[in-house]
């Protein structure tokens, strides 16, 4: 399965309610694929057939990959996740640089309510999740008039479940403080759980203000549970593109790690273990071969002819291969780092342009067709939460060196000798200098997969490793042609331009976009704290 034009026009039928941005929406497309006559069908005929149900759960993942990005005119740039939450997760960490000022507002934290990138980020989310909302409460129509079997109603349902929570813990990471963490009124989400598809029902939808912090997090384990519970071991037309259980789980194992409960963590992690996922020989291969590996859990599916676009694709951003445009690229500050070692196989995943003798992130490999699919969660993920969960609960004494085990089977497929080269459980004096290996792990092994913002999120006022909040960044222009990039080599304080910002300032969080503060009067006196 790809989320093609096609899917697009197909789906263009369904009439949605934008909730809260725009009264109402309809396609990505202006011209409509004539199946029936009048050249477009209701949403009452949209789930009259099996194939049409199943049209419309593909319009639901097309959602997820494909919003509209208003700066742009037009359906594409990947919102909120076929590339924006990847590139935005990168740009507002500190382990990619930047040539040009194309993400400059994320990069150095200078937006506004108005700016594109966060605002685009918030509206094709909520856009998505009432998407997710429409098609769960026509399934449920279709199941109930016998047009498609219990098992299929609760596959689909699954996946609209799985997606919405996926989309609403993205929502956190960047608009609301962590899980814990005292100070902004305590905002989460506003949690919209019913199908809007009419204007009449706009007036209800803007009285509903936002949640906590906890009560978000218990939708999304809401979510997730009962998708758990309705989807398939995997959807065998596109395995990796549609959620399967398998998905849902690995994505608890990631809230409850921002929740900071380490034993569901592990709890979670152990359910995956001896099934359909594991690491790839050659950490290249979930990238190299994205829609057919062992190791991907869940990506969102690009094609060639429906993907993030020049302005927006991964490989587009990413790549300084033929026909990338190589604004991203990689950073000193991890190249450099002393946990990354020189044989790591892993440096095989970044490309060398000798004109600025910079590296690039080399992942994503097509610029000149941006296909590759947008990777949310691997199961070297579901290893390293489980080692960090492992390592930060001192209930039980052997728990440190099962840490050390997760974080070596991920590591050790990276290694020239793992015999050798492995960690032992007596490298690290204390727990504190275990998480800070395993954290390093993750940035070294998620380098270009949006990971990092996550994680200096949930980290910011950690009681081992903070994060601090944004951390300072290296100038491009202040280290091309130099040959700043040096394996155990210096990063030096005058490249930095972008200075760190204490998670303690407005900064650290993304404002509600000016359209809803103007639209909405309920979440206009729920802004986050300075804005």
């Amino acid at each position: 399965m790809r989320y093609n034009n096609l899917h697009k026009k197909l789906y263009a039928h369904i009439v949605y309610a934008f909730l809260i941005t725009t009264p109402v929406l309809t396609s990505c497309e202006s011209d409509v694929l004539d199946l029936t006559p009048g050249s477009s069908f209701s949403d009452i005929t949209a789930y009259t057939t099996p194939e049409r149900c199943e049209l419309a759960v593909l319009g639901a993942y097309d959602a997820a990959q494909c919003g509209y990005y208003e700066d742009s005119g037009g359906w594409v740039r990947g919102y909120p996740f076929g590339a924006a939450s990847i590139i935005q997760g990168e740009m507002r960490g500190e382990d990619m640089n930047l040539t040009a000022v194309f993400y400059d507002y994320t990069y150095s934290a200078t937006y506004t309510t108005a700016t594109g990138n966060n605002k685009s980020m918030w509206e094709t989310s909520f856009e998505a999740i009432n998407r997710y909302n429409v098609v769960m409460s026509g399934i449920e129509e279709a199941a109930k008039n016998g047009i498609i079997t219990d098992k299929v109603k609760k596959q689909y349902l699954g996946e609209c479940l799985f997606l919405r929570a996926l989309t609403y813990h993205n929502l956190m990471i960047h608009y609301s403080l962590p899980y814990g963490m005292q100070g902004n009124n305590d905002y989460g989400m506003p949690l919209y759980l019913i199908a809007v598809t009419d204007p009449s029902q706009i007036e209800e939808q803007l009285k509903i203000g936002r949640s906590s912090v906890e009560d978000t997090y218990t939708q999304i384990l809401k979510d997730l549970k009962d998708a758990e519970a309705y989807l398939p071991d995997a959807v065998s037309n596109d395995p990796i593109a549609r959620a399967s259980k398998g998905a849902a789980i690995a994505l608890k194992t990631r809230v409850y790690l921002h929740m900071r409960d380490w034993k569901n963590v592990v709890a979670e992690a152990k359910k995956l273990e001896g099934g359909k996922f594991e690491l790839e020989t050659n950490p290249a291969t979930p990238f190299t071969s994205y829609a057919n590996n062992k190791e991907s859990i869940f990506s969102i599916g690009n094609s060639s002819s429906d993907n993030g676009t020049v302005n927006g694709a991964m490989s587009s951003m990413m790549s300084a291969r033929s026909g990338g445009r190589a604004i991203c690229t990689s950073s000193p500050t991890l190249y450099n780092s002393t946990y990354w070692r020189a044989d790591d196989k892993r440096r095989g995943l970044l490309y060398y342009r000798e004109s600025d003798k910079y590296y690039f992130c080399d992942k994503y490999r097509n610029p000149q067709t941006n296909e590759e699919y947008a990777p949310i969660i691997r199961y070297a993920e579901v290893l390293l939460n489980e080692a960090e969960a492992l390592a930060r609960d001192d209930s039980d004494p052997n728990n440190k060196t099962l840490a050390v085990a997760k974080l070596n089977e991920v590591r050790n497929r990276s290694l020239a000798d793992p015999s050798t080269q492995a960690y032992q459980v007596s490298d690290f004096a204390t727990i504190k200098d275990l998480v800070e290996a395993i954290l390093w792990e993750r940035r070294i092994e998620f380098h270009g997969e949006g990971r990092r913002w996550e994680d200096i999120h949930r980290l910011a006022n950690d009681d081992l490793c903070p994060s601090g909040g944004i951390p300072a960044k290296i100038d491009y222009n202040e280290t091309k042609g130099i040959g700043a990039f040096v394996i155990d080599g210096e990063v030096k304080s005058e490249w930095f331009n972008v200075q760190a910002i204490p998670y303690t300032d407005k900064r650290f969080l993304w404002p509600i976009p000016i359209n809803d503060l103007v639209r909405n009067p309920v979440l206009a006196k729920q802004q986050n704290a300075g804005w």
